[in-house]
C-alpha cells in the first residue's frame, strides 16, 4: 500500500471541495505581477504594484 493512502484506511472520504482564493494567495499574486512588471519595465517596485492590476487584469497573470 502507498504511503499516501494510510490516511485513509478507517474509511473516511476524500473532501471533494475547491476553496474560494484567500487574500493572502491574492496579494503574492499581486508581488510577482508586480515584480515581473518591474523588471521588464525598469520601473520603482511601488509603481509596478499600483500599475500590475491595470496590466496583468484582476483575475490573474497573463
Amino acid at each position: 500500500m502507498d504511503i499516501k493512502e494510510k490516511g485513509r484506511l478507517e474509511g473516511s472520504p476524500i473532501p471533494n471541495c475547491v476553496f474560494g482564493d484567500t487574500t493572502e494567495s491574492k496579494a503574492s499574486l499581486l508581488n510577482l505581477q508586480a515584480s515581473r512588471l518591474a523588471r521588464r519595465c525598469a520601473i520603482t517596485a511601488a509603481m509596478a504594484a499600483t500599475l500590475a492590476p491595470l496590466v496583468f487584469g484582476e483575475g490573474g497573470a497573463a
